[in-house]
């Protein structure tokens, strides 16, 4: 019975359009190779001024701004907005099944 109803959930979730909206843009941005090479270099900078922070290098202040630059930069492209409002959607949907899930453990479990 759990079972059967956690898929239910699931399928719920995989049927919604929030989720069916989502998938559609980061496929888009997927084939947006600037959008790619901007997401990666910026995750390659903030590994690296974490590193630096860490070993109390202040190097890692530079990189921060570099950083910004180019997350201003990403924040302007329409698609890349568009991909955060989807996921920011997407991402309620999930906490809403979160807490359905929540209050169904803590009913049954008497809490």
């Amino acid at each position: 019975m759990i079972e059967s109803s956690i898929e239910e959930l699931f399928n719920s979730i995989n049927d919604s359009s929030e989720y069916k909206e989502y998938k559609k843009i980061v496929e888009i941005l997927a084939k947006n190779k600037d959008i790619m090479k901007m997401v990666e270099e910026i995750k390659a900078l903030q590994k690296e001024a974490t590193n630096l922070e860490y070993l109390g290098d202040d190097r890692y202040k530079d990189i921060d701004k570099e950083i910004e630059e180019k997350m201003q930069i990403l924040n302007s492209n329409k698609d890349y907005q568009e991909y955060l409002e989807k996921l920011k959607s997407f991402n309620k949907v999930l906490l809403a099944s979160s807490s359905m899930i929540e209050e169904y453990v803590d009913e049954k479990v008497g809490m």
